[in-house]
């Protein structure tokens, strides 16, 4: 099985280059990692370093750039909260599986929380029980549990319920941490109100929805098609149906809108994923909206 990492490396230098070329060091950072006003020391500036600690007086003594450096106040706590029911073995709008997508999304925060030195854990399950990661930021233990995260998803596995995820980590974790949870839309539909709000009072809490593809896909029109939740077969005229793709479409935006604004109440943020393609640059859209957002 390829490294979710460097595969998560590679599409982010990407990314990178399209949009901003030092993106992994510029300001979305701070949405993990704070900063201290304690200065270290001077070093000569390295590609990729945030021009924004650059001591220009120090750089006109020497005629070398020379970068600021600080003591960080410290290593945050970063728990990636996943749902690994059945439905996340459904296949997403890009025509991979949601499970594909949601191990993505898990290796981009994983990477972005790595890049700058914070702790990585994870913690993911369905109504058969959880499977818990510690902190940590070893980069083969990190691969490791995204690998098992991705393999624990079946067909034929136990049903979503994130609830019971996020009652888990409600009274099984006393540290502050940012919770990023990895659901699909019709499960964060079901989410216990209240329990977001007791989350909300220790921790910060971001969502990201793995969207599911929809019954009339035209991409999937010649691909026999069934339901996960019975097996049925979907026929082709069904999926055809102008009418229906209409009324469909209609009701995930209605559903979407009423998950964003539900959330949002609480002062969390989320985005909706449809495939690994467009992960990255959704997650960035995230983290920035994390830093503006007042809970």
């Amino acid at each position: 099985m390829p490294s979710y990492l460097v595969k998560v490396r590679k599409k982010m230098d990407i990314y990178a280059q399209r949009r901003v070329r030092n993106v992994l060091s510029g300001n979305y950072g701070s949405v993990f990692k704070g900063r201290s006003m304690d200065f270290d020391d001077l070093r000569e500036y390295n590609y990729g370093d945030d021009v924004k600690d650059i001591d220009w007086k120090a750089t006109a003594r020497s005629r070398t750039i020379m970068i600021r450096r600080y003591i960080a106040i410290r290593k945050h706590n970063i728990m990636i909260v996943a749902d690994n029911g059945n439905s996340m073995a459904a296949l997403a709008p890009s025509g991979e599986s949601k499970a594909e997508v949601a191990a993505f999304c898990a290796g981009v925060i994983a990477y972005v929380a790595q890049k700058h030195g914070d702790l990585v854990g994870m913690v993911y399950g369905n109504k058969d029980g959880n499977k818990r990661y510690a902190m940590k930021e070893d980069t083969p233990y990190i691969e490791n549990f995204l690998k098992k995260y991705s393999q624990s998803i079946k067909v034929d596995g136990a049903e979503s319920d994130i609830n019971s995820v996020l009652t888990y980590i409600s009274k099984s974790f006393r540290e502050r941490m940012f919770l990023i949870v990895i659901t699909d839309p019709n499960s964060a539909a079901t989410l216990d109100r209240n329990l977001v709000r007791r989350l909300n009072a220790r921790h910060e809490q971001m969502y990201i929805l793995v969207e599911d593809s929809p019954l009339t896909n035209k991409s999937l029109l010649n691909s026999d098609v069934n339901d996960m939740n019975d097996g049925v077969r979907l026929p082709h005229y069904f999926r055809a149906n102008k009418k229906i793709a209409a009324a469909e479409e209609e009701y995930r935006k209605s559903l979407a809108e009423k998950i964003q604004k539900g959330l949002h109440r609480f002062g969390v943020v989320s985005t909706t994923v449809p495939s690994s393609e467009k992960a990255i640059p959704m997650i960035f859209k995230m983290l920035e909206e994390q830093k503006r957002v007042r809970r």
